[in-house]
């Protein structure tokens, strides 16, 4: 009688157990591809990032000393890669688009998209724009905004220290 009582515990308490693994296993292959991406950069480009941040399935590291700034995001286990050399870039700025949702008596504004513009000293290279935030995606709003800040915070005060060196030579 024990031992029927045992293995139908231990069969539920699997029963439980395995699903949450797999789901939590299952999610984390993207991330771990664009891991492995970034790492071999880091090394190929001898960088080393002061500042580096990931959420959902986006990371973005800036390296000062070198003047990179590494943009990845992840769509179905395809690994986008961005390396962005800011000696040549003239300007950086937020983009988003929002739209106003009106329930009973509240007015609410709602993110629909977010990015970070990145314009180049060559005029005749396209402007990039690196996305924080779409609606459209899988994952949720969280504070994307005021991460695109700190990012444009940070790139454009490596920006200026930049034109301070171009100026005192």
């Amino acid at each position: 009688m024990n031992t029927s009582m045992l293995l139908v515990s231990v069969l539920l308490v699997l029963c439980t157990v395995i699903p949450f693994v797999i789901l939590n296993k299952s999610g984390k292959g993207d991330l771990k591809l664009m891991s492995k991406e970034i790492k071999k950069l880091m090394f190929e480009s001898k960088l080393k990032f002061d500042l580096k941040e990931s959420w959902g399935n986006s990371f973005i590291g800036l390296d000062s000393n070198n003047k990179k700034l590494i943009f990845s995001k992840v769509f179905d286990g395809v690994v986008a890669l961005e390396n962005i050399d800011l000696n040549g870039v003239s300007n950086v700025k937020i983009e988003k688009k929002t739209y106003e949702l009106k329930s009973k008596n509240k007015r609410e504004t709602v993110l629909e998209k977010l990015d970070l513009e990145i314009s180049f000293l060559d005029h005749e290279k396209p402007a990039k724009s690196l996305n924080f935030y779409d609606i459209n995606s899988i994952y949720m709003e969280d504070y994307e905004l005021v991460r695109a800040e700190k990012w444009n915070t940070a790139i454009n005060g490596v920006l200026k220290t930049n034109i301070k060196r171009a100026k005192v030579a």
